[in-house]
This record gives C-alpha cells, structure tokens and sequence, in this order.
C-alpha cells in the first residue's frame, strides 16, 4: 500500500477494531487459510487489490482490551490475527512495533480473564498470539535478507 492511502486512525486502534461479533470463535488459523485457499505467505489473491485500502469497517469502532469481557477476547484476537495478515506487506518497522504493544495488550488482558474461559477459546487465542509472531519473524527474516 503506497505511504499516501495508510489510514489515518492510529494503528493500534484499528488493529483492535471489532469486526466480527463477540460470541464467534476463532477459527484453527492453519485450516481456515486453507478452506479460503489462502496459505500463510503466499502472494496476495485477487479478492483485493493491491494498494486497497482495509475495510473501512474495520476502523469504525476501537474496543479497549482492558473492558473486554473474557467472551470478547476471542473475538477480538481474530479481529487483530486478520488484520495483521491483511495488511503486513505493507508495515514499517514502527508499524509491526505498534501491533506488538497492541497485542501485549490484549495479552494483559487474557492473564485476567483465562481462567474463566473455555479451553477452546485459551487454545485458540494462543494460536493467535503464536501466528502473529511467526509473521513478525518472517518479517524481520525478510528485513535481514535484503539488507
């Protein structure tokens, strides 16, 4: 996404954005991404393109992870977890930096409330937390090998 579409709304607030409702469970990353066809990595499909800007819904409401009620959370890591895959191509340094203070955020949050959640839920959301450091691994992997 060229430097003049980036949204104005500050990051982290749209990578907190709840976009899905609150009662839907996050899918198993690795089998969803199959199911739509997608494989973490691969090159962009056709669904979008490129230079798009994200969902405009997307931004439209900021959750503060540490009101979330533990039946938010769920919800709330698929909403950071898409984001993330929707839009790294196109992160600077100081954007992935955001996302990790956002998701220690949420992470905050989930120490609070874990013990009142299903463990489906715990599962999940730890798939989450797991599937955004591997693509700021593979990031800073991509960053090392270009320099």
């Amino acid at each position: 996404m060229p430097h003049s579409l980036k949204l104005t709304l500050p990051l982290a607030a749209l990578l907190l954005a709840a976009g899905a409702p609150a009662r839907a469970q996050i899918a198993n990353v690795p089998d969803s991404l199959r199911r739509a066809g997608e494989l973490v990595g691969s090159r962009p499909s056709a669904r979008r393109p490129a230079g798009a800007r994200a969902r405009p819904a997307a931004a439209a409401t900021a959750t503060d992870p540490s009101r979330a009620s533990a039946a938010d959370l769920p919800g709330l890591y698929e909403r950071f977890i898409e984001t993330c895959q929707e839009q790294r191509r196109s992160w600077s340094e100081n954007d992935w930096d955001a996302a990790a203070n956002a998701l220690a955020r949420l992470n905050q949050r989930y120490d609070q409330v874990r013990t009142s959640l299903p463990l489906q839920d715990r599962l999940n959301i730890r798939s989450a937390q797991a599937e955004f450091h591997t693509l700021q691994g593979a990031r800073r992997v991509k960053n090392s090998l270009a320099n």
